[in-house]
């Protein structure tokens, strides 16, 4: 998700595992109208499908706070995943979805190469560790998504400062 009109202006990722929330192709309407929500054109956004067709979770919420932190600083942001497929969680993914997913995501990020990559929680940075990202920056950072959060909620506000500064310093260098 962005809210640029050219993804390919990003200079920052935040990267997790896997999303949740999937849908049903025919609830979009048309290719057309997808592809104009993607690229936030033509009356249509990437939020507004998002919201249209997904229950807003509470990793949502805090990937949420996280951008704007990183929007603040500057950054011009795109939120994916290192394996872009849904499932309930990621425990559920079948080698071949993992493979077709992570696919996507070598693909997005060698299109658009960011200067900086922000990945939360262990498991998305281990299976990010795994792919040649050598142009961006790996910041780390804990998982924005529950159960995990729920270990460290407390101290979030300092979390997300650090990763703005940490972010900020990339960009500027």
């Amino acid at each position: 998700m962005t809210d640029l009109s050219d993804p390919t202006e990003a200079d920052c990722f935040i990267v997790g595992r896997n999303q949740r929330n999937g849908y049903a192709v025919d609830l979009v309407g048309s290719q057309q109208r997808h592809v104009d929500a993607l690229f936030n054109r033509n009356g249509q956004s990437c939020r507004g499908l998002y919201e249209q067709l997904c229950e807003t979770s509470p990793t949502r919420t805090n990937i949420d706070r996280l951008s704007e932190r990183l929007k603040h600083v500057g950054a011009k942001v795109l939120e994916t995943n290192v394996v872009c497929f849904s499932t309930p969680m990621s425990a559920d993914l079948t080698e071949d979805q993992r493979k077709v997913g992570t696919k996507i995501f070598e693909w997005v990020h060698n299109w658009i190469s960011p200067k900086v990559v922000v990945v939360h929680g262990r498991g998305a940075a281990k299976d990010l560790a795994r792919l040649d990202i050598a142009n961006s920056r790996v910041i780390e950072m804990p998982s924005l998504a529950p159960p995990a959060y729920n270990r460290w909620h407390s101290r979030s506000e300092a979390e997300l400062d650090r990763v703005a500064e940490a972010v900020k310093r990339v960009l500027a260098a």
